[in-house]
């Protein structure tokens, strides 16, 4: 019998988020080149990292790529670039990127073509999915609008939640049922896995307060100022949030503030999303673009507003300084605005709140046109910043870090694009020119970097013993002998953890023994009973050491203790054996206990009767006289 012991190392190790992160690594694509704009995308999860690179030209002007890093033995490296199966050139692959699980969602707003390769509509656009398959990131599908139109730009967000993923066409025209058109009012698709492995779009949905620009209806000869719901997304389990930044409308849709902005907010019931908000900031004004960056997690929403001018307190007037909006949704299932948060030093033009995302009780905000850097000095143009906040225990958020680039340079746009993930932050900063020892220029060649909040890394020592022919699985690693072994895990937060496994191997332990008994019982040993001769093994757990043990135990038997008896009685006499009596002739069986061994022994009688005598005799007598024979 064999026993697996497994040993999984999720150490409950005192971990404040209130610590420092701390960059650990700046990453490059190892082709990097001259307007490739890596990191204008990035998205995290655990140990994997992915980074889109929109203008790279490997595949032709502007085809794009995507990068993917990956934590191995304490250092993000890269270990694959992809690229569309059909890519062409301004495809923009790249443009937008999501990871969930095993999956990877990659957005190419500029790509033209229907899932044949024909029918070109100039961007269209297309979203491409990747599985992880035996360590390798394999493109699965493509995926387009089952209502696609030229200059749609479908893939201009992207998110995955699980089985459901949702992609933005911010510039397309038409409603769910692809009529009413409106000049770039905005959309997004909803796919969901089936259980062939194939995502199909399920739903379109569109804002219930789709309405063309309030001055400019059919577009704007330099900034685009419609509606564009679906410029950006988020999803949550049955939670959906879109921002719409430039719609005009209250939440009513009575009043118009010039690109004020909204977002919608929906939930899934039955397999079916419906429009369950619309949503604002209490203190909206024109200009706020309210939503130009959404994020959710649970019941929990931030709504990035990076044109917003005013502080917390609705004061001290920055333009486009930024701000975040936080909504909790209460128990009646109403989406409350719970609180607005600004930098902890404001400046106009920061554009505090360009990206957020939200992971547990954690938030990270980039500010991508911010002048200072950690400590509010050293001004460089738009270098760029990226803003940390820790949720509290009454639900309000606070910030805890201010966080930039080590080699920080005007026009960076650090911050561009944000993630996080448990102790992982990742920062893009696309128009990053330098290398990892900041020489080489590339204009835009793009940069990214990755800050941890593990700290010292834990060392953990255990002395173990285990039972002989077993063996111990420490991480990927499993021991069956003697020795001192050293492994590399992950904690439950995700940071580096060295543990030395020191391994004992207990001795086996045989055991034989001889039984006789009587060959009418039985004997058990364990759970197994035994009722004939022969030798019998049985593996039980030892009380020595607690391990398996072996018993081979042999049954034999004790001789017969029969005993044949012949009484003779004379007929019409009895014979008493026990608690038997006999009277007839015959061989009878009785069964006693033997003193000798305590078996049951078996008393043969057989009973005899004496053969008759028979006397003849003549006696005379005379008249009168009498003869006496016995009475």
């Amino acid at each position: 019998m064999k026993h697996i012991i497994v040993i999984c190392m999720l150490f409950s190790m005192s971990f404040s988020w209130g610590q420092t992160y701390t960059e650990i690594n700046k990453i490059l694509a190892s082709d990097r080149s001259e307007d490739a704009r890596f990191g204008q995308a990035v998205a995290i999860e655990g140990n994997t990292a992915v980074v889109g690179a929109y203008g790279s030209d490997s595949n032709g002007p502007n085809g794009g790529q995507t990068y993917i890093y990956e934590y191995i033995s304490g250092v993000w490296t890269q270990t694959q670039i992809l690229i569309s199966s059909d890519n062409q050139n301004y495809d923009r692959f790249g443009w937008s990127v999501a990871i969930n699980g095993g999956f990877i969602i990659i957005g190419a707003t500029g790509q033209d073509d229907d899932l044949n390769g024909t029918n070109a509509m100039s961007k269209s656009g297309a979203a491409y999915i990747f599985q992880k398959q035996f360590g390798t990131w394999v493109e699965v599908q493509k995926i387009i609008a089952d209502d696609r139109s030229i200059d749609d730009e479908f893939g201009w967000s992207v998110d995955i939640s699980d089985s459901t993923l949702i992609v933005g066409a911010h510039q397309d025209f038409d409603d769910e049922n692809n009529l009413n058109p409106i000049h770039h009012a905005g959309s997004v698709y909803i796919f969901d896995l089936d259980i062939s492995g194939v995502w199909n779009q399920t739903q379109k949905v569109v804002a219930s307060g789709r309405a063309p620009d309030i001055a400019y209806p059919n577009g704007y000869s330099g900034e685009d100022l419609s509606d564009q719901f679906g410029h950006t997304i988020g999803i949550s389990g049955d939670y959906m949030i879109i921002g719409a930044l430039n719609h005009d409308w209250d939440i009513t849709n009575s009043s118009s503030s010039w690109q004020a902005g909204a977002a919608y907010i929906f939930e899934r019931s039955g397999g079916t999303w419906t429009e369950v908000q619309k949503i604002r900031n209490s203190d909206n004004v024109a200009w706020d673009r309210f939503g130009s960056d959404v994020a959710i997690d649970t019941n929990f929403i931030a709504i990035g507003v990076w044109a917003e001018d005013e502080s917390i307190s609705n004061t001290d007037y920055m333009k486009n300084s930024g701000s975040i909006y936080i909504f909790v949704r209460d128990g009646a299932g109403i989406w409350i605005e719970n609180q607005k948060i600004t930098a902890g030093s404001r400046n106009s033009g920061d554009h505090f709140g360009w990206d957020v995302k939200l992971d547990g009780d954690l938030l990270i905000s980039g500010t991508e046109h911010d002048d200072h850097d950690e400590n509010e000095s050293n001004p460089l143009h738009e270098a760029g910043s990226a803003y940390l906040f820790e949720k509290n225990w009454t639900g309000s958020y606070s910030q805890i870090q201010k966080i930039r680039g080590s080699d920080r340079d005007s026009l960076d746009v650090f911050g561009y694009a944000v993630d996080i993930s448990f102790n992982n932050v990742i920062v893009g900063a696309f128009q990053h020119d330098f290398n990892l020892v900041h020489a080489d220029s590339i204009n835009e060649a793009g940069a990214a970097y990755i800050f941890s909040a593990c700290g010292t890394p834990i060392i953990y020592t255990q002395d173990t013993s285990i039972c002989f022919g077993t063996s111990i699985s420490v991480g990927t690693s499993t021991y069956n002998s003697n020795g001192s072994y050293t492994d590399l895990l992950s904690t439950n937060y995700g940071c580096d953890s060295t543990v030395t496994t020191n391994l004992t191997i207990l001795p086996q332990i045989i055991t034989n023994q001889s039984v006789t008994i009587c060959n009418t019982s039985s004997y058990s040993i364990g759970t197994s009973t035994y009722s004939t001769e022969g030798t019998f093994a049985d593996i039980l757990i030892s009380v020595i050491n607690g391990c398996d043990s072996t018993v081979n135990t042999t049954i034999t038997f004790y001789a017969d203790n029969g005993i044949p008896q012949t009484i003779t009685i004379c007929e019409g006499d009895s014979y008493t054996i026990g608690s038997s009596t006999y009277m007839a002739e015959g061989t009878y069986s009785d069964i006693f206990s033997s003193s000798i061994n305590g078996c049951d022994s078996t008393v043969s009688t057989t009973i005899e009767f004496h053969a008759p005598i028979s006397v003849n005799q003549n006696i005379s007598i005379c008249p009168g006289e009498s003869y006496a024979i016995g009475s």
